[in-house]
């Protein structure tokens, strides 16, 4: 892709930052200084806090168990392409604002027309299009493009209508073009602004997204449980021997490798049901952190391979089992079938894909 000028770098740039934010979870560990307050520690923060407590060095090297060399990844992701054209109409119903007398949408007067009430209230992306860039791009976000042709507000079906008991009714939808009626009243020069669907055809392509979401939002979870707790020390040792990082969350993760071209940040990650969830160097240092169990687990439509991550996953497990002890258990806290297991994510992987959901790709980024 050529860049010309600065502008466009720039443009570039911050597309890439949106998409990183967009479909990659935060990185900064959230760190508890009491019962009532948190702090962001960057990574290397973490790592030199681990370090300061004697935690970073592995007894021995059982890396080879988690090969990323193993998995199949079969969806690349073009940020470029994905994420700088603007509203998804398969995706968003779209309002579009265009001047009445050809004028242009100045960036200062657009976070006034979408302030605070509105992106609490009327949770939408609102996009520009530059007459510098020839392209759509984020209108509130800070940065170089500040004038705009015209504005397109893009209202998520899914955001709009997820919930359990949905009801997929046009008011759902029409209260944004009420709301945006009165607001565009008052900016100062005139507007006028068109629906470029009908709520009724939106509704329609809202409960195809709902039923799709409902029937793949699944996660793959295997549970390593003792009848006494384990030793925190050996835990923490066990998981770093396997190459785990431990960072955002406070839990530890296989970090994904392929995450720029596929996935989430993580092929898995490992948590615990004992209090408080999460893992705190300074209590597994000082022998107060035994946690009764260790929660493997990972969202299936994110994984960028969940057959192959899955499997890598159970011999992680089962190393721990070695180290550790334990048994082996389901999401229900039922003994773990195997077999069943796989037949049930290789069920559902070939499913998504009849269903144009590829594992890791950008579909199912955006919508689980």
């Amino acid at each position: 892709m050529k860049r010309q000028t600065y502008f466009n770098i720039a443009g570039a740039i911050l597309v890439l930052l949106v998409a990183y934010f967009v479909l990659r979870p935060p990185a900064a560990t959230i760190q508890e200084t009491n019962a009532d307050e948190f702090y962001l520690s960057t990574e290397g923060q973490s790592n030199d806090r681990v370090k300061s407590l004697n935690l970073d060095q592995a007894s021995e090297d059982a890396r080879y168990i988690l090969d990323p060399a193993k998995l199949v990844v079969t969806e690349q992701l073009d940020f470029s392409r994905e994420l700088g054209d603007g509203p998804d109409p398969e995706r968003d119903w779209i309002l579009r604002l265009r001047q009445v007398h050809g004028g242009q949408f100045k960036h200062e007067d657009l976070l006034k027309l979408f302030d605070y009430d509105w992106r609490v209230n009327f949770r939408s992306e609102i996009y520009g299009y530059s007459p510098q860039e020839k392209r759509w791009t984020y209108a509130l976000a800070g940065g170089v493009l500040q004038i705009f042709d015209s504005i397109e507000i893009a209202i998520s079906l899914q955001q709009v209508f997820g919930a359990e008991n949905a009801d997929f009714a046009p008011y759902m939808l029409l209260r944004y073009a009420d709301e945006l009626d009165k607001r565009i009243k008052k900016y100062p020069t005139e507007i006028d602004f068109e629906i470029l669907e009908s709520p009724k055809l939106a509704i329609r392509k809202a409960q195809k997204i709902v039923k799709l979401h409902r029937e793949f939002d699944h996660e793959a979870v295997i549970v390593l449980a003792n009848n006494q707790p384990f030793p925190g020390a050996k835990v923490w040792d066990a998981l770093i021997c396997l190459g785990l990082k431990w960072g955002d969350g406070d839990l530890f993760h296989w970090e994904n490798s392929y995450w720029a071209t596929s996935g989430g940040d993580y092929h898995f990650s490992v948590w615990t049901s004992t209090e408080p969830g999460y893992f705190l160097p300074e209590e597994i240092q000082n022998g107060t952190m035994n946690p009764s169990d260790l929660v493997f687990g990972f969202s299936i439509p994110r994984s960028v391979d969940p057959e192959n991550v899955f499997a890598m996953m159970l011999d992680a497990v089962k190393y721990c089992q070695k180290r550790l002890g334990g048994k082996l258990l389901d999401a229900h806290g039922l003994d773990l079938d195997e077999a069943k297991e796989k037949a049930r994510i290789s069920e559902l992987v070939k499913r998504m894909r009849a269903n144009g959901i590829y594992p890791g790709g950008y579909n199912a980024l955006v919508m689980f």
